[in-house]
């Protein structure tokens, strides 16, 4: 199905929605050129709170939001968008200096992550920590940091244990198959079949615009790397996606299969 005028991943190409917001017309600029070579994802900017705020409402479900601290223009709270919208979308702060106590009431409202803007700033290990929590949300948005639920284990022991197969991911958790998909099932009207094909579709697709992003960040040609489309693993995901895109993007676009039948 794949054909050679294709790059890598290209049925994902802008699947995964990010929000960057941040007052600084600079700032804004170097952190796009950074995500939308990850090609997974479609980046959006918002320059300051009451903007992202109209972006972020329903329906439109984004999965991850870098965002300054210090935007205050809404009831003078720079922790308003996070305090609204943290149960909708993976934040991740950024700040330009270090505070125990700011750092401390994000995480408490749902931050994934506190990150200082410095000289020297990483933006490849910064884009991969992003990746990884658009990917978290995207497999399961009700995760929580240190909640103890049956879902938010299975969610973890999935990223940790990255299982081949639902029996592999049932086993590391402790469950029979049945239990896992009805965790899942119960839980967000999904299939863990597909739950597990779209990690690993996904974190394969980060991985590699992760590496071009890395040949690029050094100065390198990073251009498309067509072996990875030539395995029987990646023409498997293909086929795969197409044979189920529908259930896939509705889980994308929602990321709850029970309120959209309802």
């Amino acid at each position: 199905m794949s054909r050679p005028d294709r790059p890598p991943y290209y049925f994902l190409a802008q699947t995964a929605n990010l929000l960057l917001v941040d007052d600084d017309p600079s700032i804004l600029k170097m952190l796009c050129d950074v995500f939308e070579a990850v090609k997974v994802l479609k980046v959006q900017t918002a320059p300051n709170t009451r903007k992202a705020m109209s972006m972020l409402e329903p329906p439109e479900r984004y999965h991850a939001c870098v965002c300054d601290f210090g935007l205050a223009d809404v009831k003078d709270d720079e922790f308003h968008l996070l305090r609204t919208y943290s149960r909708h979308a993976a934040f991740v702060m950024l700040t330009g200096a270090p505070s125990a106590e700011k750092g401390f009431t994000a995480a408490s409202l749902g931050a994934k992550a506190v990150v200082q803007k410095s000289a020297g700033f990483d933006y490849l290990r910064f884009a991969r920590r992003v990746n990884y929590y658009a990917l978290l949300n995207i497999i399961n948005p009700r995760h929580r940091v240190g909640a103890r639920d049956s879902l938010t284990t299975s969610t973890e022991v999935l990223f940790a244990k990255n299982p081949d197969f639902v029996t592999n991911w049932a086993i590391e958790l402790g469950v029979t198959d049945r239990e896992l998909r009805y965790i899942w099932k119960k839980n967000l009207g999904a299939n863990a079949k597909i739950i597990l094909f779209i990690y690993q579709v996904y974190r394969k697709a980060f991985a590699y615009y992760e590496e071009r992003l890395a040949l690029r960040l050094k100065g390198g040609d990073p251009g498309e790397d067509d072996s990875a489309s030539s395995t029987d693993e990646y023409r498997r995901y293909e086929e795969y996606y197409h044979m189920h895109r529908s259930t896939i993007c509705d889980y994308l676009m929602f990321g709850n299969v029970v309120n959209v039948m309802q």
